[in-house]
């Protein structure tokens, strides 16, 4: 048995195949899940079965640390209650979820995390993870840099995205199911992480700039994939064109968003390598310590970072019909599977 814990919106996608591979493999799982962003409405899309349990502290670090704690208990309780009378499971797997961390190493499990950025915040990360699996793109120096236990580090070859990119397969009809004409330039847009702990508030000027720019074109649709409620309230109360811009009211899959799209400009990590991967135009307004994967897409020419009010200003507003995607490691599946597997003392 495998524990997952998957705390925010790109953790379905990422380990749904993983998801698929243990099931042809004959391997049991157990999923949890935090209510943030539109974590629980994918697991629904998708049919996946779990545990809903706790939501996002907010943006204050005292209630960040309360949150924490709080989600901790309720998954201690989760695991033991649920396998009192069973073997507990033998590894507990996420994508930077600190509180299984804790939750794990209080109930005796071994624990495997997945990161890929490495300026995050990481002193739980070195206390309570056994293994830490990492893109074999990053060097070995940023991550100790930043103080990862270089002891810790395993690696797999690609980017994580790559996980779900490898198999996927575009809808050509997909823009008509969110109301969008084939002539329309269409822009995604993903505001910065006003709740995360990397945020830095640079980044809502930037988005502020890039919203009023896109939507000045009368043939450009700007669709918005909100965070929460609170990010829609900030963008509502200070853009100066509503006309263009929409809001995703509904859990969609966003590889056929950022595939359909002609510009994806985002303050986040996942969407955008996501974006440059399928060969999208995708801009970052990212204005925190760079990840070391975007900066290599941006080495690649598939990336561009935007800095200034100035070069959003010269973003093309125009249709792109012909895209180069990345090529995809197509054994990364059995690669991550394997090595979770083989972390827990579970047969292949």
């Amino acid at each position: 048995m495998i524990w997952f814990d998957l705390d925010n919106s790109p953790h379905v996608p990422l380990f749904l195949p993983v998801f698929t591979e243990l099931k042809k493999r004959g391997i049991s799982y157990d999923i949890t899940a935090r209510d943030f962003a539109q974590t629980l409405d994918l697991l629904k899309m998708w049919n996946i079965p779990h545990k809903a349990i706790g939501a996002h502290g907010g943006k204050s670090k005292i209630k960040k640390i309360i949150n924490l704690f709080q989600r901790k208990a309720e998954l201690k309780k989760y695991i033991t209650g649920k396998y009192r009378e069973a073997p507990k499971p033998l590894l507990a797997v996420s994508h930077g979820s600190r509180t299984q961390l804790i939750a794990s190493k209080s109930l005796g499990i071994k624990s495997l995390l997945m990161m890929d950025y490495e300026f995050t915040e990481t002193r739980i990360f070195n206390r309570y993870a056994d293994i830490i699996l990492a893109p074999v793109f990053i060097p070995d120096e940023r991550f100790s840099v930043n103080g990862i236990d270089l002891k810790k580090v395993m690696r797999y070859n690609g980017f994580k995205e790559e996980l779900y990119l490898c198999s996927f397969a575009a809808d050509p009809d997909f823009r008509k199911t969110i109301g969008v004409n084939g002539s329309d330039v269409l822009a995604v847009v993903r505001p910065p992480g006003m709740l995360g702990n990397y945020h830095d508030s640079r980044s809502e000027e930037l988005l502020i700039h890039a919203l009023n720019h896109l939507s000045s074109h009368k043939n450009c649709i700007v669709l918005i994939t909100s965070r929460s409620q609170k990010d829609r309230d900030f963008i509502t109360a200070n853009i100066s064109n509503k006309n263009n811009i929409r809001f995703l009211e509904k859990a969609v899959d966003g590889l056929e968003l950022v595939k359909a799209a002609d510009i994806v400009l985002s303050g986040g990590g996942t969407m955008n390598r996501e974006s440059a991967l399928l060969g999208t135009r995708t801009f970052s307004i990212f204005t925190g310590k760079r990840p070391y994967l975007d900066e290599y897409l941006a080495e690649l020419g598939r990336l561009k970072f935007i800095e200034s009010k100035q070069e959003i200003e010269s973003i093309s507003v125009e249709r792109i019909t012909e895209k180069a995607p990345y090529a995809f490691n197509k054994n990364i599946v059995n690669e991550v599977t394997d090595i979770i597997t083989e972390t827990a003392g579970e047969k292949k």
